[in-house]
């Protein structure tokens, strides 16, 4: 026991050639080596010496599951005092200030180390690129050298700081632990009594894709576009909807929950629309709340899918339908306000991206190629101009819910309804659902556009 507490304390003052593998990541500039403080085990270098840089040689990088990233702490030079420097990776590491150093006793050196050396405790933050706080379901790390077995706990926390579980490291050497858990927002690895060898970590592995759950009506469920999803029933949920082209298009989204609903107005939120529970309670009864909630929803509370069929029959301008819908449209703001904060109850931690509707008809006359036997000029106008307006009333209210929007207005811009290219099914008295929603084309065109502004977050 004595040997392996030697072989860690005096493996730092070894001079080795810098590992090939370390290159995955770019040293920063200012990477402070391994000093005497270092090696005496006072902690991290605290200014650059003329000593070697150390890593173990001919270090492998892990190779982490589909979905997750792992850290080996062979990124940074040995010495490196660790803080955020792996926040794009999806962590912030804390606690008793943290630093990557060499261990003789793990195969897989470096590691990270508390301070005093193989002594400190060391904490967790799972974040997001941009910093912000995230939750995992789990987690894996390598913890040891252990000497005495349940002398080192690791412990996993909620967003609120509350202990969700401890798992005491209850073997000898390297240990691999798994933590499992709803909800996981940090941990810590720390001594609960003496450890002969002291501790550190290492290849710690924990997913890094957004869980993403899609709510809302057609326009998120993929209407008019199958083969839809089973057990959906009548919700026309598509594997073409542009939230699962979403997942397959960006590696860092991953789609775990097609709650959308063809036909949906924001009652079905909170009660149950054609056989499917509300759609909140299918959010709160998830068992990982997800990263990111996006939602359509309004369009069928204001009735568009009746003013595009009064369009088609008659003049909607001439018979007021669009007066009255636009009337509808002024009074949607509470409403939607309400679907966002009873989202926000569902999913506390989630970031709810609300995402508005694409403009269908072309923005001026001239772009108009086909349709002319039943759209007037001034329908096509006015059809745009609410449209408009539905997307003025949703930005405002998710800005005073505290959610995110993002505009689609001009998303099928040159391939809306009525040109010679269009990514909309047309309108007509046939047709059924499928009239005046995206093709595959638009469905890719929004969610090309999503992508972009999630990635921005």
């Amino acid at each position: 026991m004595e040997k392996n507490l030697l072989a860690k304390s005096s493996i730092a003052l070894m001079a080795v050639p810098l590992s090939a593998a370390m290159a995955f990541l770019a040293a920063p500039a200012n990477a402070i080596p391994v000093d005497s403080a270092a090696a005496a085990g006072q902690g991290p270098a605290s200014s650059p010496t003329a000593h070697a840089t150390l890593a173990a040689p001919g270090r492998a990088t892990a190779q982490a599951p589909p979905g997750n990233t792992t850290i080996t702490f062979s990124e940074f030079p040995v010495g490196t005092p660790v803080s955020s420097q792996y926040k794009p990776r999806g962590i912030i590491f804390g606690g008793d200030s943290p630093f990557i150093t060499t261990d003789a006793s793990n195969p897989t050196s470096p590691v990270l180390s508390g301070t005093p050396l193989f002594t400190g405790a060391i904490t967790g933050t799972f974040v997001r690129p941009n910093g912000t706080k995230r939750k995992v379901g789990h987690f894996s790390l390598d913890v040891g050298y252990i000497d005495n077995p349940g002398s080192v706990a690791v412990t996993a926390f909620n967003s609120s700081g509350a202990t969700l579980t401890t798992i005491s490291v209850n073997q000898t050497g390297i240990v691999p632990i798994t933590v499992k858990a709803a909800g996981i927002a940090s941990f810590s690895v720390a001594e609960t009594s003496s450890e002969t060898a002291g501790f550190a970590i290492d290849n710690v592995s924990f997913p890094t894709s957004l869980d993403l759950a899609a709510l809302g009506d057609s326009y998120s469920s993929g209407e008019g576009n199958p083969p839809f999803i089973p057990g959906g029933g009548a919700c026309d949920r598509s594997s073409e909807a542009w939230p699962v082209l979403l997942g397959k298009q960006d590696p860092a989204i991953s789609p775990v929950a097609d709650i959308a609903c063809s036909g949906a107005e924001s009652t079905a939120l909170t009660g149950a629309f054609k056989g499917q529970p509300a759609q909140v309670t299918q959010l709160q009864n998830m068992k990982q709340e997800p990263d990111l909630v996006t939602l359509t929803m309004g369009g069928n509370d204001v009735g568009f899918a009746s003013v595009l069929r009064d369009c088609y029959l008659h003049n909607c301008v001439k018979d007021h339908r669009l007066e009255h819908a636009q009337a509808d449209i002024n009074k949607e703001s509470g409403t939607l306000v309400a679907d966002y904060h009873a989202i926000k109850k569902a999913a506390p931690d989630a970031t709810v991206v609300v995402v508005g509707y694409p403009r269908i008809f072309p923005p001026t006359e001239a772009a108009q190629t086909q349709c002319h036997a039943w759209l007037a000029d001034n329908e096509r106008a006015g059809l745009n101009h609410l449209t408009d307006s539905l997307d003025q009333v949703i930005a405002s209210a998710a800005q005073k819910a505290g959610v995110k929007h993002v505009s689609n207005l001009t998303t099928l811009q040159g391939h809306e309804l009525c040109t010679d290219h269009p990514w909309v099914y047309p309108i007509g008295l046939s047709g059924g659902d499928n009239r005046g929603h995206p093709t595959i084309p638009g469905q890719k065109a929004i969610e090309s556009i999503v992508q972009k502004f999630v990635d921005s977050l």
